[in-house]
């Protein structure tokens, strides 16, 4: 099991938080002894108006019964969040982990932890409307964002394809009416930077024509040396960079429309990968006398290591007016190159290698009617076009086993359309009911090619599904809404290398809560939920000489999934508040008879009762803040996270040898604000105790000695930032 230091000091890392909170206390809250209802009334207001988009039309936090985390962009300023994987622990029931350029998100123990390009996640990523075939592309940065939504639970009627276990919302900022400027730059160690910018406003006199432009730019040297003669000098480095460019037009009060433009690049050495153990067999005989470095060392020994990222991408989005209601659209292309050069056994021994190279073209449109939404029957209706071509060569390098490398190229193309509708009736001022469908069609075709370019084989399959989901919800007063509903979601199948794999689906019923209590002392969301799952689709490294791909897709018949999820928020005074959040995850296999590639000699194993890969069963979150106004007209903002997870498998074997027992993460910031509001300095922090945690892992087949490795999560880094507002 990949344990670390904090297992074994947790003890001692929960009294951080606690720490902070009195020393807070200390620094002048005055605690809730001082605090005027009507003040702590004022301060849960933010909780009460925060509005998202996740039912398709805004609606505030507590009005939309879906169980949805959202964070304000000025949110994610403030701690210096920068990436996805900064922010998704603060969502309950999210892991995130990553291995080269992929990502590896689930929620509710569903993710994208599938290789292929013929496999699709199980988490739909949406940006600004638009969905994005490939996760990697939409986590790359979070620049100029205006908001981030996370959907938990199946959004197959609203969302779409892939969204079997939620969705994330990524909406950008757009031009403003006036005009707008920013700047941030930040610094910090491991020695690295960070620059972001924008500016917005009016391009024509009359203000129908507006502009924004923003930017950002990473650098990182990388906090592992690699010691080995070959291969990148340094590893866990950033070289990344992006831009966006947006126009928007309004002719008249009743319509605009937007155009947007976004290049993205990254040039890394990429993480490496860490020898974790045998599961079966002994050492490999050529790694036994080379070193291996263990995780948390500042030096390891590998041959090989690049991650290249790439896109370009334009938006067209419309909005229309029509009197009874509105028409939108939406219109993208993506184009993007993918590629990675991986030592997947973490020594200077070429043992086994990867290089992987896939570049996709994404065209997608949606129309959207929404009707207006001052009568008791609110509805919206859409359809939704996605089409995706994708190539991909992918090589496995084995010297030990065959002496050239192994691997063909193929390419995969997704068609797919989908008609959908949801309503809300409101019965009464207080009580409503809800309800929507979604027709969804998929079609695929697999090509494999020869290693000239001859097209070897050629499958095609389609999928259709309908989705919906049903529900009704009650307002309480008091600003406390309660819901219950059921959903349904859906996710195509898809092809290995010499075989298929059907689509999953899956169902759910969720009980959820939100609302302020006690004056505004109190603000929470609650939410418990049971979800079934029929063909569950898992990820297994099954390496083969014939083949090389060295993964595939298999069914799970069924899994089931119980949980429980918790966001409070307690104003204790208008200055202080004490966030705490968590969740419970009761996911296993129900059926699933399957042998392991990695312990052939066991033939096939019974898997029912054992742990969903990525779902790990608790998860507690704590986070103080502290911010006030000061006597010379500045601000002052504090603000300290610990999050701590139990015991994750990354296997559905829940093999101790790829698996990262109980561990947290401790961020800090600590901000001052300039009498004038242009200025900001502050100070941040992530992993201040440096935790060594795995964050993926994997198990090599019997071919290679039923060897495991892993990657970690971002080591400890923290600095300085200087942001300016006009």
């Amino acid at each position: 099991m990949f344990y670390n230091s904090t297992k074994f000091n947790f003890y001692k890392l929960s009294l951080y938080p606690a720490a902070s909170v009195g020393l807070m206390s200390a620094a002048g809250v005055a605690f809730a002894q001082d605090a005027t209802t009507e003040n702590v009334a004022n301060a849960s207001t933010n909780h009460d108006q925060v509005v998202v988009t996740a039912s398709r039309r805004e609606e505030t936090l507590v009005e939309t019964p879906i169980a949805v985390s959202a964070y304000g962009g000025e949110q994610l300023r403030e701690a210096n969040i920068q990436t996805f994987p900064d922010l998704v622990t603060q969502s309950p029931n999210v892991h995130f982990g990553f291995n080269g350029n992929n990502t590896n998100i689930a929620i509710r123990g569903i993710g994208t932890n599938l290789q292929g390009i013929s496999s699709d996640p199980g988490v739909g990523f949406h940006v600004d409307g638009a969905y994005v075939a490939d996760p990697g592309l939409a986590l790359a940065t979070l620049f100029d964002v205006k908001r981030v939504e996370v959907l938990r639970g199946p959004q197959g009627t609203l969302f779409g394809r892939n969204a079997t276990g939620g969705a994330v919302n990524i909406i950008s900022n757009t031009p403003t009416d006036d005009p707008e400027f920013g700047l941030s730059a930040s610094a910090g160690l491991p020695a690295g930077e960070h620059v972001e910018g924008f500016a917005s406003g009016p391009i024509s006199g009359d203000g129908t024509l507006l502009g924004r432009i923003a930017f950002e730019q990473t650098y990182r040297r990388g906090d592992v040396e690699n010691i080995a003669p070959t291969g990148p000098r340094r590893l866990n480095d950033k070289n990344d960079f992006a831009g966006r460019l947006q126009f928007e037009w309004r002719p008249t009060d009743t319509f605009s429309a937007r155009i947007l433009g976004q290049y993205q690049e990254s040039n890394t050495a990429g993480a490496p990968y860490y020898y974790a153990g045998q599961v079966a067999h002994d050492l490999p005989v050529p790694l036994e006398d080379t070193f291996m470095a263990k995780p948390g060392d500042s030096e390891i020994a590998v041959n090989q290591g690049e991650v290249k990222l790439m896109e370009w991408s334009t938006g067209l989005f419309w909005d229309w007016d029509i009197g009874f209601g509105s028409l939108s659209g939406t219109v993208t292309r993506r184009e993007s190159e993918n590629s990675r050069i991986v030592d997947g056994d973490g020594t200077a021994v070429q043992y086994i290698d990867y290089d992987r190279f896939v570049k996709r073209e994404t065209t997608t449109a949606e129309i959207l009617f929404s009707s207006d939404d001052s009568s008791r029957l609110t509805y919206i209706l859409g359809a939704n076009y996605y089409d995706d071509s994708a190539y991909a060569e992918g090589f496995t390098i084995v010297p030990f086993v065959v002496p050239f490398p192994i691997g063909n190229p193929n390419t995969v193309d997704t068609e797919s359309y989908a008609f959908f509708g949801h309503a809300k009736y409101e019965i009464t001022p207080a009580w409503k009911i809800f309800g929507g469908a979604r027709y969804t069609k998929d079609k695929k075709q697999d090509t494999q090619l020869s290693v000239a370019g001859a097209v070897t084989a050629e499958t095609a399959m389609d999928w259709s599904k309908p989705t919906f989901e049903v529900g009704t919800s009650y307002d309480f007063g008091y600003n406390r809404t309660g819901y219950v509903k059921y959903a349904t979601g859906f996710k195509g199948g898809g092809f290995n290398n010499n075989s298929t794999f059907e689509p999953e689906s899956n169902s759910m019923w969720e009980l959820g809560l939100k609302g302020s209590y006690f004056d505004g002392l109190l603000t929470g969301n609650l939410a418990l939920f049971r979800m079934n799952y029929e063909n569950l689709q898992v990820y297994q490294i099954r390496f083969t000489v014939e083949d090389g791909s060295g993964s595939s897709v298999t069914n799970a018949a069924q899994a089931t999934i119980n949980g429980a999820e918790a966001e409070f928020a307690l104003h204790l005074t208008p200055e202080f508040t004490l966030k705490l959040d968590g969740g419970w995850l009761d996911a296993t296999f129900n059926n699933f008879i399957t042998g392991d590639p990695a312990r052939e000699s066991l033939g096939d194993l019974d898997l029912s009762g054992n742990r969903l890969p990525n779902a790990p069963k608790f998860m507690v979150g704590i986070e103080p803040k502290y911010n006030t106004p000061l006597a010379n007209g500045g601000e002052l903002n504090l603000g300290v996270r610990f999050d701590w997870k139990s015991t994750v498998y990354f296997s559905e074997f829940n093999l101790p040898e790829v698996s990262q027992g109980p561990a947290g993460r401790l961020n800090a910031y600590a901000n001052y604000t300039l009498p004038n509001g242009k200025w900001q300095v502050g100070l941040y922090g992530r992993n201040l105790t440096d935790s060594a945690a795995y964050g993926s892992g994997l198990v090599y087949s019997t071919v290679l000695n039923s060897m495991a490795a892993g990657t970690l999560q971002p080591s400890r880094e923290f600095g300085i930032q200087v942001n300016y507002r006009y």
